[in-house]
Order: C-alpha cells, then structure tokens, then sequence
C-alpha cells in the first residue's frame, strides 16, 4: 500500500502530508515516557509485517497490523508509523520521502480510528473472536479506503486503479482480521494488561 514519490498531484501531496503532519505532532506531544517502549515495539510489528508478502495475481498483498497496532498505542501510532515508514523508505525504498506524510495518513489513521471503535461500548460487547476479527479486518478496510479515495482524486487515470485496489484487498482484509484475532487472543493470555480489557 506504498505510493511512491511522484504518483500523486502535489495538491494531494501537501493537504494530506499537512493532516499527517499535524496529527504527527499532537502524537508527538501526548507520548509519554513510559509509553515509548510500547510505541517502539508497535513500530517494529509494522515494520516487520510488512516484510510478509503473498502473491496475489499480478501484485502481492501483505500484513500491515494497524488496527492491532492501534488498540495498543492509540495516537501514538503515528509516532510508531512515521518510523517504520521512514526507514522503510531510506533503507528498502518502499513508498518515498515525499510521499511519507501520505502514507502515514493512510496507515496511521485507520489505527487511531480502530483505537476510538475498539472502546465503543456496542463494540466491547461483541464476541471476543469477532471483536478481535474486526479489529485487524476494519483496520485494512479504512487503510484501503484512504488508499483508493486519495488516488481517485489525485488524478483522474487513477479511477480504474484505486478501484481494482480496493477489490484486491478485500482478501488482506480476512487474512490480517483472521492474523489479527489470533494474535490478540494470544495477547490477551499472556498480556491483558496492555488491551484495557
């Protein structure tokens, strides 16, 4: 779900890398000291998921844990996010330095947006393996949406793209639902602590 340097129209580029940026510094003020270890090991699952690429057709679809993520470190994903995509970009070349505050927003965004449905009360009344499902499928989802929404405006060759996209991913979205249910379970044996549960 990387957007390399240039794809994008730079009116696309400067309001969402602007809407990252400040959401990056809210993220930035409200990290507390004891959270950084949390927030480091949040960054370091996403840099890491992203390394697990299935072949899909004629692309690849790959773990990316937001909504994991998320649940975890709620605004601070950004912070985690903003690392992970920064070294990824420098030392793998995924994505692009220009393209960095984009891709925060469609990665970072969901997660804080999971964080807030996670805590709904209607949602913490689900079945425990369904909420956990939710968690990793709805945090693709909006992931996915972001991505199909900023290329369908960005530039109109991108329609047919943004919408094969998002047909393609529908898959990713079971499979980090399905990852993400059995890793929180997990979590939530040996850890509960760090879920608020």
């Amino acid at each position: 779900m990387h957007i390399s340097d240039g794809v994008l129209s730079l009116e696309t580029t400067i309001i969402v890398s602007a809407v990252s940026a400040l959401a990056l510094f809210k993220a930035i003020k409200e990290l507390k000291n004891e959270d950084i270890s949390l927030t480091a090991v949040a960054s370091a699952m996403f840099f890491i998921a992203s390394f697990i690429h299935i072949p899909f057709g004629v692309t690849q679809i790959h773990l990316i844990l937001l909504g994991v993520i998320g649940i975890l470190i709620s605004w601070s994903s950004f912070v985690a996010i903003f690392v992970a995509l920064l070294l990824q970009a420098l030392l793998l070349g995924y994505g692009g330095i220009s393209s960095l505050g984009v891709n925060l927003f469609i990665m970072a965004a969901p997660a804080v947006i999971i964080y807030y449905l996670y805590n709904l009360q209607i949602v913490k009344n689900l079945n425990e393996k369904i909420k956990f499902f939710l968690v990793g499928f709805l945090g693709t989802f909006f992931a996915t949406l972001f991505l199909t929404l900023i290329l369908y405006f960005s530039k109109e060759e991108f329609n047919y793209a943004a919408f094969s996209i998002f047909s393609v991913n529908i898959i990713t979205m079971i499979i980090e639902g399905i990852v993400s249910m059995f890793l929180l379970l997990f979590i939530k044996k040996v850890y509960p602590k760090i879920l608020k549960v």
